[in-house]
């Protein structure tokens, strides 16, 4: 198992070069586990590809916006950061919440780190990921335990599975921590799992960004600032 720190700093690196990553190169990369996941666990890998088609029609493109003053404006999403999955529960359903989560995060551009006693799962998806063409660093494995030191560190993003008490209790840490605010994406209907079967779950992973170019000649666009003219 690698230390919790050192999981942490390596996945921050990982997500900077990942976060930089177009979409079509991180759904090939994502195909690529769900596929090792195939040969073992079919459940699994139509959870994977699920996630990766509903993420295909949110966030493969940029918005073209209106740029009034002749410029270009165009709205795209990226990955938040490292996200960690905490996940109180050992369960097949606590196990589809968190792959769910898991490929949501990471089809958004983010890196993740699993904290989860699950040892018989996280075996299962870890040599799955070894399989595939992930790039290396970008998904990290802990005990549950290691929770609140990984929670101390930058994480941008927690992902919760397990109880409704266990979900009050991250909520309170996240209240008196310091530093960005941290968005809590969580799944404690384990029955239903309503998180895991949301065809938007990785919108909640992202964080919108804007691109503008100035596109026209020095002094912007030419006719608005000629209709002040009164000449």
């Amino acid at each position: 198992m690698v230390h919790h720190v050192v999981s942490f700093t390596n996945a921050f690196s990982a997500w900077e070069n990942w976060n930089l990553t177009d979409f079509d190169s991180k759904s090939g990369a994502l195909l690529s586990l769900k596929n090792a996941l195939a040969l073992t666990q079919p459940q699994y890998a139509e959870v994977v590809a699920f996630h990766l088609e509903q993420a295909s029609s949110l966030l493969s493109f940029t918005h073209e916006l209106v740029g009034p003053t002749g410029e270009s404006n165009e709205l795209y999403t990226a990955g938040r950061g490292v996200c960690l999955i905490a996940v109180e529960e050992v369960s097949e359903s606590a196990r589809m919440a968190t792959l769910a989560q898991c490929t949501a995060a990471l089809v958004a551009g983010n890196s993740v780190v699993i904290c989860s006693d699950d040892s018989d799962f996280t075996q299962e998806l870890e040599a799955a990921y070894q399989q595939s063409s992930l790039p290396m660093n970008l998904l990290h494995f802990a005990s549950f335990d290691a929770v609140n030191q990984v929670l101390e560190s930058d994480v941008r993003v927690l992902g919760f599975v397990g109880s409704q008490n266990g979900e009050r209790n991250l909520n309170r840490q996240l209240a008196s921590r310091q530093g960005a605010i941290v968005n809590l994406v969580s799944e404690t209907d384990l029955v239903t799992l309503s998180v895991a079967h949301d065809p938007h779950l990785s919108l909640r992973f992202i964080t919108e960004r804007t691109r503008t170019i100035n596109i026209t000649a020095v002094g912007g666009n030419a006719t608005l600032l000629g209709a002040s003219d009164p000449h």
